[in-house]
C-alpha cells in the first residue's frame, strides 16, 4: 500500500496523504478491491465517475469478466462503492493537485482514479481524467522515475510520429499534452472509446492492423540494420549473462547475418491487453516500445506468444505462418523477436525495481543460448 500512497502524494504534492478517516478529506479514494490487493483507486463521493474508471474493456477480457465489470461498475454507479469498498485513502491540505493541473489542461473540470500496475522498472501511475459526471476526458501517464520519464517521452514521440499517418484499421491516442509539472513528467491522450460486448477470441491476432501498422517495407540484409546494432553492447550487471549474452548475438550475426529481411514499424507491445474491438477497428494503446525499422512479424509473434506458446520451449517454426511468413526468413524473424525481448527483459530486470523480472529474463537466456544460429 506504500507505493500506492507515495504515488497520490506526488500527484497532491502539498497536502497530507493518509489511510483512514478523520480531518475532512480534500480527496477521498477507495481502493478496488483492497488495500491487500489493490488494483485501483476510485474517486470516491462521485459515483458516476467512479463507475466510468471501471468501464474499460481490453480484448484480454473474456466474457464472464465483462459481465462481472460492467456488474461493477453499475453497482459503482447506484453508490455501492461508498457503502462497500472501506479501504480509503485520504488527501488533506491544499495547494495546487494533478486533479487542479488537468482541469486546466482540458479545459473543464476533472476528477481522477488511478493505477498503478505491478512492481517493476517501468511501473508508473496511469490515471483516467473524468468529468464528475462520467464522462471520460483523457488517460495520463506520469513518469515519476527516471524510467518511466524516458518511457513517457518514447511514448509521445512515437504518438507525434504516428499522428502523421492515416490508418483505416487502426486507431491510436492522440497526445493532448506532454510536458512537466511539479518534478513530474504527464502524458495526456486521448480516450480510445471500448465496449463491453465482444466477439472476437482472444487468441486470433488482427493480422490486417498490424500489416498497416508495418506500413511500406524495405528489404536490406540483417547486419546493415540499426536494428541488429543495439545488440552489441548491453550494459548487464551481471557478466555471467552479459557474456551469454554476446555470445548468442555472435551466433545469430553469423548465422544470420547476410540474410536480407523486410524492415518495417512495430508497436512493440501488441498484446490483448493493450487493446480493443470497436466498430470493426483496434483501438490500440501503451506505444511506449514503438520502433519504426524493425524486422516486420515481430509484433505477431509478440502476440501469439504471449497469449498462448510461452517462452518455455523453442517456437514452431510455422508460428509465422498466418502471417503469411514461412521457411528460413519466418524462422530468423522469431529469432530475432525472442533476442529483442531477452534484450528487453534483461535491461528491464537491472537495479532493485528490476527484481520480478529476472526469473522470466533468465528463462528466455536461456532458451537462446540453448537454441540460437541453428536455423542456418
Amino acid at each position: 500500500m506504500t507505493a500506492w500512497t507515495d504515488a497520490v502524494a506526488a500527484l497532491w504534492p502539498d497536502a497530507e496523504v493518509r489511510s483512514g478517516g478523520g480531518t475532512p478529506a480534500l480527496r477521498e479514494f477507495a481502493f478496488l478491491p483492497s488495500a491487500e490487493r489493490p488494483r485501483l483507486l476510485l474517486p470516491a463521493g462521485l459515483p458516476a465517475a467512479a463507475a466510468s474508471a471501471l468501464r474499460r474493456y481490453s480484448h484480454d477480457l473474456g466474457a464472464p469478466q465483462r459481465v462481472v465489470r460492467a456488474l461493477t461498475a453499475t453497482g459503482v454507479r447506484a453508490g455501492l462503492a461508498d457503502r462497500a469498498l472501506r479501504h480509503r485513502l485520504h488527501v488533506t491540505g491544499a495547494g495546487e493537485s494533478i486533479e487542479d493541473r488537468l482541469s486546466e489542461l482540458l479545459s473543464r473540470r476533472v476528477v481522477v482514479s488511478v493505477g498503478l500496475g505491478s512492481a517493476r522498472a517501468n511501473r508508473k501511475p496511469i490515471l483516467h481524467a473524468i468529468t464528475p459526471d462520467g464522462e471520460p476526458v483523457a488517460f495520463v501517464k506520469v513518469g515519476d522515475t527516471a524510467t518511466a520519464r524516458e518511457l513517457v517521452a518514447a511514448e509521445a514521440a512515437a504518438l507525434a510520429r504516428l499522428a502523421e499517418r492515416s490508418f483505416s484499421g487502426l486507431r491510436v491516442p492522440r497526445v493532448l499534452y506532454h510536458g512537466d509539472w511539479r518534478g513530474l513528467r504527464l502524458l495526456v491522450l486521448s480516450p480510445l472509446p471500448t465496449g463491453a460486448v465482444s466477439f472476437r477470441s482472444r487468441r486470433r491476432a488482427p493480422v490486417a492492423a498490424m500489416r498497416e501498422l508495418t506500413g511500406a517495407t524495405r528489404r536490406v540484409p540483417l547486419a546493415s540494420t540499426a536494428f541488429w546494432r543495439r545488440f552489441g553492447d548491453l550494459p548487464l550487471e551481471d557478466t555471467r549473462q552479459r557474456e551469454r549474452l554476446a555470445e548468442v548475438v555472435e551466433r545469430i550475426g553469423a548465422a544470420y547475418g547476410a540474410d536480407e529481411l523486410e524492415f518495417g514499424a512495430w508497436h512493440g507491445d501488441w498484446a490483448p491487453w493493450n487493446m480493443a474491438w470497436h466498430r470493426g477497428r483496434v483501438q490500440l494503446w501503451d506505444w511506449e516500445r514503438y520502433d519504426p525499422d524493425v524486422p516486420a512479424g515481430l509484433d505477431y509473434a509478440h502476440y501469439r506468444l504471449q497469449t498462448g506458446g510461452g517462452y518455455d520451449t523453442w517456437p514452431d517454426s510455422e508460428l509465422l505462418a498466418p502471417y503469411g511468413m514461412r521457411g528460413r526468413a519466418a524462422a530468423i524473424t522469431v529469432e530475432l523477436y525472442l533476442l529483442e525481448l531477452a534484450r528487453r527483459y534483461l535491461g528491464d530486470a537491472q537495479g532493485a525495481l528490476g527484481e520480478p523480472l529476472r526469473p522470466r529474463a533468465a528463462k528466455l537466456l536461456d532458451l537462446l543460448h540453448s537454441n540460437a544460429g541453428r536455423t542456418a
